[in-house]
């Protein structure tokens, strides 16, 4: 069979990631640092997929430096002032 450019590649790439989720990972779960950590998750019931969103309302929307240097046009800084978003 004639492959296109590039498949084995993909084919190798494919193959490599699949042995670092289903050999590598589950491994790493065994070393007992990580398993600790787990079992403390577990025990104060974090969820995982949870964990980076928890702090999002008090981030600011714009860091101060890109506050400093970007110029809104009026109507978009009163609609961002107003509390609906809207003006």
């Amino acid at each position: 069979m004639n492959w296109p450019p590039g498949s084995g590649r993909l084919a190798a790439l494919g193959a490599a990631a699949a042995l670092l989720w289903c050999g590598v990972f589950p491994r790493l779960l065994q070393c007992p640092a990580l398993a600790r950590h787990i079992e403390l998750m577990d025990r104060r019931e974090v969820n995982p997929a949870a964990m980076y969103y928890t702090e999002l309302e008090h981030l600011p929307l714009r860091p101060p430096w890109l506050e400093r240097r970007v110029r809104l046009w009026p109507a978009a800084v009163a609609a961002m002032a107003s509390p609906s978003g809207r003006e």
